[in-house]
């Protein structure tokens, strides 16, 4: 008899989940990248077995392993949100595209989708999910996920050749203009071992500057008894925290437009502008560089968009183990009272995803 596990919504929330693809349905190492998608057939039979023909041929597309694993999630954490709060069975939880393209789900029947809204996002083998939830009216929600190190390589690469302003240059189209100077001139936190410190004037002109790799930079400082002294850093630090920022803005104005259902190809994008946005710090005490630790966690930005405050939008950015950074963003209705959103909730693929599946055929 199917039961439908249902966690409510007993009253409206925001939901968001994680699924780490990097541990999951391992394949021999010996193989080559088309054997490795082909053998997905057999290794992740289960999972696959929960997906339609269309879907499994559109996950087995793929020419990278990876892509494939993170194709295969992103279908069933879509399936398992309308599984979980649409009480319709996985065999009906029919996945449907809005007018914009935004995934959807429409019931048996009916001729425009349940109010729910979800968006998937996915990156370096880790996927998430944001949904609202028990809502009266839509609310219209985004996500992105990115890992800062992810083409570390191709980005020192061309940093060491060209600077680290021709490669924010590189993204012009992207971003406001207002965006890409912040991302080539603001400083950057530093940690400076020692009593407190202060950088002011020319020593924050200096950071804001910097745009080359290996070379030191001369700074000085303030200590909280008015001493002034030199202190010398490694332009590498200073680099690798603006890469950060840039990477933490582009997770932001990902989970924006994907809010919206348009893409970066958006003709308003660079009308929009998302000011003096600061990374999410990971957390201090990871010692596995695969780790997911949860850090910090950045809100209340100041969003314009065609020179107007935006007040109807909420974002978040948090920080996920040494890498990794997950964004939402969430359009408030004015007839909704303001709420508060969920943490990242990372989904274990036996218990909280295949074992509901298949009890709820």
């Amino acid at each position: 008899m199917m039961q439908i596990s249902i966690d409510g919504p007993s009253s409206p929330k925001i939901i968001q989940w994680l699924l780490d693809t990097r541990p999951l349905w391992p394949v021999p190492g010996h193989l080559k990248p088309k054997e490795e998608v082909a053998e997905l057939r057999t290794v992740a039979s289960r999972a696959l077995a929960l997906l339609s023909e269309t879907e499994q041929a559109s996950v087995l597309k793929y020419y990278h392993l990876k892509d494939a694993k993170m194709s295969l999630a992103s279908h069933l954490l879509k399936h398992l949100v309308i599984t979980k709060y649409c009480n319709v069975p996985w065999s009906k939880s029919t996945i449907s595209r809005d007018a914009n393209g935004k995934p959807c789900f429409i019931a048996e029947g009916a001729s425009k989708p349940v109010t729910m809204d979800f968006n998937v996002s996915h990156q370096a083998g880790i996927v998430s999910l944001i949904a609202s939830l028990g809502f009266d009216l839509r609310v219209d929600v985004g996500t992105d996920v990115v890992c800062a190190n992810e083409r570390q390589k191709h980005d020192y690469d061309h940093i060491e050749k060209q600077g680290f302003f021709d490669w924010i240059d590189m993204h012009g189209d992207v971003f406001a203009e207002s965006e890409l100077n912040h991302m080539k001139l603001s400083s950057v936190p530093l940690d400076l071992s020692g009593p407190d410190f202060s950088i002011s004037g020319f020593a924050k002109d200096a950071l804001g500057r910097c745009q080359w790799r290996n070379a030191k930079i001369n700074l000085k400082i303030t200590s909280a008894d008015g001493k002034e002294s030199t202190v010398q850093v490694d332009s590498n630090t200073v680099i690798d925290k603006k890469l950060r920022k840039f990477y933490a803005m582009w997770c932001l104005r990902e989970s924006y437009v994907k809010m919206t259902g348009e893409a970066l190809l958006a003709p308003w994008l660079k009308e929009l502008e998302i000011s003096d946005v600061q990374a999410p710090d990971a957390a201090s005490y990871i010692q596995d560089s695969n780790s997911l630790v949860m850090g910090e966690v950045v809100r209340d930005f100041k969003i314009l968009f065609k020179g107007r405050k935006v007040t109807n939008v909420k974002m978040e950015l948090s920080a996920l183990g040494p890498a990794y950074m997950v964004g939402g963003s969430v359009k408030i209705p004015k007839e909704i009272p303001d709420f508060a959103m969920a943490s990242w909730q990372q989904l274990d693929l036996e218990d909280d995803i295949l074992a509901v599946a298949e009890r709820n055929r």
